[in-house]
């Protein structure tokens, strides 16, 4: 994955030019967010389990279909593997 730095530089590169104010002041306002996104990451981290178990169910609450024979939902087995998915 490349940086927000990484990205301006070849950017500003590729018009052939430096980087703009308005370049580095993006550049500054990601590096500011970045805690903020990092904490957001460790809270996603820690509550993936619950996230999974969120999304499923609402998906089996929307798509209540999915439920019935022959669907992605119809034994245990395939719900176990649709909440095995979704956490990937």
């Amino acid at each position: 994955m490349k940086s927000v730095v990484t990205t301006v530089v070849t950017a500003a590169d590729a018009a052939g030019r430096f980087p703009s104010q308005n370049d580095l002041e993006a550049v500054q306002s990601n590096i500011q967010r970045a805690a903020a996104r990092l904490e957001a990451a460790e809270k996603l981290a820690n509550g993936w389990e619950k996230v999974t178990r969120e999304a499923g169910d609402a998906c089996f609450k929307k798509y209540p279909y999915l439920k019935q024979q022959g669907e992605a939902g119809s034994t245990q087995t395939k719900v176990d593997k649709c909440y095995r998915d979704l956490g990937h």
